[in-house]
Formats: structure tokens, C-alpha cells, sequence
């Protein structure tokens, strides 16, 4: 490749790569995704946000435990161990498919988060289960 040809290849590519991490990083706010998987251990995508995060699961289904999941709120560190700052239990989403469990979290600083399924009911690590619809909201006046 010669050396003209090379430096429009550098442009385009670093051109490229600037947008990527620009578009990306906007899409890290606010998410949904339907179905969610009720599963002991499964984590959601990642965003970016601070001081308020307030996630909704909606239509929740849950087979061989009573209807409750524990959901875990993480800070994803970098450069060190990931840090969980709360868990709650979500209950109402289980009553039927328009019904929905809400959770909030505020004061936090400025990172990456993401949420982690830690229990299904009283603790059957076997059961599985489906939200129809999760969502993050990291609007607080809303």
C-alpha cells in the first residue's frame, strides 16, 4: 500500500472508530429489551449514567419457585472489582403481563452500570423465568 494510500486508510478508520465510540455511548443511556431472561446469574447491558437509575420489569413468568426475583444493581469498575450498591425484590411484575415491578437508585456517581438476577424466589438456583419487557430510566423527572 503505498504511503498516500495508507494515510486515507489512518483518516478513515480513526474516522471511523470516533464515530463508533460517539454513537455507542449515546445508546448507553436509557434501554429495553423484550424478553428478559429470569435466570440465577444473568446480567443485563451495560449504561452510562449518575445520580438516578430507575429500571421496570414488566410481565414477569417464573416455573418451579413462588413469584419473586432479587434484582442487583452493579457499578462496573474498570480498573478494580465491581461494586453493588443494592437488591430488591421485585414481586409485582408476577401477577400477569401488564403488570410491572419498579426500582429505584439514586445519588450515584457517574459510571457504567448493569443489572444481575441474584434469586429467583427463595433461592431455586434450577428455576428459570421471562420478564416480558425490562427496562432502565435514568430520567428523573418523568
Amino acid at each position: 500500500m503505498s504511503g498516500r494510500r495508507l494515510r486515507k486508510f489512518g483518516v478513515v478508520a480513526g474516522a471511523a472508530a470516533v464515530l463508533t465510540v460517539a454513537t455507542s455511548s449515546v445508546a448507553w443511556a436509557n434501554w429495553s429489551k423484550s424478553p428478559f431472561s429470569l435466570v440465577q446469574g444473568t446480567t443485563s447491558q451495560q449504561w452510562v449514567d449518575e445520580e438516578y437509575n430507575e429500571f421496570h420489569f414488566t410481565g414477569c413468568d417464573q416455573a418451579g419457585t413462588s413469584n419473586s426475583v432479587d434484582v442487583a444493581l452493579w457499578q462496573q469498575i474498570d480498573w478494580g472489582s465491581d461494586v453493588k450498591h443494592d437488591t430488591s425484590t421485585l414481586t409485582n411484575c408476577f401477577k400477569g403481563s401488564g403488570y410491572t415491578s419498579t426500582a429505584t437508585e439514586s445519588n450515584l456517581p457517574y459510571d457504567s452500570y448493569y443489572l444481575e438476577i441474584t434469586k429467583l424466589g427463595s433461592g431455586c438456583g434450577a428455576c428459570t423465568g421471562a420478564a416480558d419487557k425490562v427496562s432502565v430510566d435514568t430520567t428523573l423527572a418523568d
